[in-house]
């Protein structure tokens, strides 16, 4: 349909606006996360993350990204360039990401500039997107070069040889691979035959002139930088112990500067864990969105169908045993059309009855709630969306009053479908503060009930706690590291453990 509109004027994508997508990252370590979920979504069973220390650039280190994925062939690598084109975006997708932003926003959030190569299907591709190559040469737009090889022979995949040279040129200037060898250096190291590696450089300073990012004072974690204080959530300055919880079905091997994320489990790291199951009928913003596009679609097809019908009828009368070849072509054709639009309009009904479908039925939620006996004062709800971390620590009702002591402890999880539910683009919230509010709300009611099945009221909450070995006196400090209440801890705590494909649990 696009083509009868070629003479009218096209939006283009001014280098300003990377700057502006990358801002919506007010957590940094929310950046960090896009680019798991794409090796993640990328079917990855192996993701390292590591720095290379590199003086030159501003920061001084690189941020890598190296995954055993699917990867992307030229014409995939090509599409990621466009800001929110994604293949991901259906509404019963189990995938992570879905708005084509997470690669663009995420990279840009962390450095200036990035550079990503992939392999897939025997052919070999790089990304250049540099903010450094816009502001140094005077250019509005984004211009991103995609050149591409032959992964065995390491030929060129050559459609024009200028702009090709021009795209290795402009590699070669404006990323830290200087040289053909240092480029296919960044390919070797994807060992298997696909897979992807990111690398962002010039990195983010503070105001101080220091790199938002901590890769000294613990060199097997990423931190950031002056974050790490008394009564803060580890999640908060430490990329490892948030990278643990992120998913709350880890299925991907996670490494940070060489060491393994040992993936937390929440459900298994509490005391005495219930689940409770929410049925709703509501929740139906996103359903009746998407039901709305979904008529539309319809209506829009049926619109190119009937077209194509007076088309096909047009010719019709002019197509006979006497008609010139040029006609009958243009009468096959048009049949072809109509025939082609008859099966879009039978595929985008069937898609609005399933929408339909979607918006009838009763969604289900499962909540689970549990004591955390090692660390009492990190409690709050856990909100997971397609099994990504959205929220964490999350206070609710009764827990907001410290003083009360009632259900604090108390870490509550959720796993709710995107179908749901609609993350915003930053993945940090939820699209529609009136549904959150509302799953807040059930959540807390919930809460109540769990607490009164435990039974802490009527036995003391002071008592429960003092037999783990925490003290009334400051609700923040940790537990006595005495033999017999470690001891008491560990015998109410199952032990997780990541081995291979599977996760294996025992007492």
């Amino acid at each position: 349909m696009a083509e009868k509109y070629h003479e009218l004027s096209k939006a283009h994508l001014a280098c300003d606006y990377l700057h502006a997508n990358s801002t919506t990252h007010q957590f940094l370590f929310g950046a960090l996360a896009e680019l798991v979920d794409n090796a993640r979504d990328a079917e990855a069973r192996l993701l390292n993350i590591y720095t290379e220390i590199n003086e030159e650039l501003k920061g001084g280190f690189m941020l890598c990204f190296l995954d055993n994925g699917i990867g992307m062939d030229p014409n995939e690598a090509a599409d990621i360039i466009h800001l929110g084109k994604s293949m991901k975006r259906i509404s019963d997708s189990q995938l992570i990401g879905q708005y084509g932003n997470g690669l663009k926003s995420g990279s840009m959030r962390i450095g200036m500039d990035f550079i990503l190569f992939t392999k897939k299907d025997n052919t070999m591709t790089c990304i250049l997107m540099s903010r450094t190559f816009y502001e140094k040469e005077g250019i509005d737009e984004v211009i991103v070069p995609v050149p591409s090889w032959y992964a065995a022979t390491r030929e060129p995949i050559i459609t024009d040889e200028k702009k090709f040279s021009l795209e290795i040129a402009l590699i070669h200037k404006y990323s830290p691979f200087k040289k053909e060898f240092d480029v296919m250096q960044q390919f070797n190291k994807i060992t298997g035959a696909s897979g992807t590696l990111v690398v962002i450089y010039n990195l983010k300073l503070n105001d101080d002139g220091v790199p938002e990012l901590d890769i000294e004072t613990d060199p097997s974690d990423i931190r950031l930088t002056g974050m790490m204080a008394s009564g803060i959530q580890p999640e908060l300055y430490s990329f490892s112990a948030y990278a643990a919880l992120l998913y709350i079905n880890p299925r991907m091997k996670i490494f940070i500067q060489g060491k393994k994320v040992h993936a937390k489990h929440l459900i298994f790291s509490l005391y005495r864990p219930r689940k409770y199951i929410y049925i709703s009928k509501g929740f139906k913003v996103r359903a009746s969105r998407e039901l709305k596009e979904a008529e539309l679609a319809v209506k829009i097809a049926e619109e190119s169908m009937k077209e194509a019908k007076f088309k096909v009828k047009e010719l019709e009368k002019t197509c006979d045993s006497t008609t010139e070849a040029e006609n009958q072509f243009k009468f096959a054709d048009a049949h072809g059309r109509l025939l082609k639009s008859q099966r879009a309009v039978d595929r985008k009904k069937k898609l609005y009855q399933e929408k339909l479908r979607a918006l009838k039925d009763p969604h289900k939620l499962t909540f689970t709630f549990g004591v955390n006996i090692e660390k009492r004062n990190l409690d709050g709800m856990f909100i997971y969306n397609n099994s990504r971390l959205i929220k964490m620590y999350k206070k609710i009702g009764v827990q907001l009053n410290r003083m009360l002591r009632s259900c604090t402890g108390v870490v509550g999880i959720v796993d709710v479908p995107s179908v749901m539910m609609e993350p915003t683009h930053n993945k940090q919230d939820f699209a529609d503060a009136k549904e959150y509010h509302s799953l807040l709300r059930v959540m807390g009611q919930f809460l109540l009930q769990y607490w009164k099945d435990l039974g802490i009221a009527q036995t003391g909450v002071v008592k429960f706690w003092n037999e783990f070995g925490y003290t009334s006196a400051n609700w923040n400090l940790p537990p006595s590291n005495a033999l017999q209440f470690r001891r008491r801890r560990a015998s109410e705590i199952h032990v997780i453990v990541q081995c291979g494909k599977y996760n294996l649990i025992t007492n």
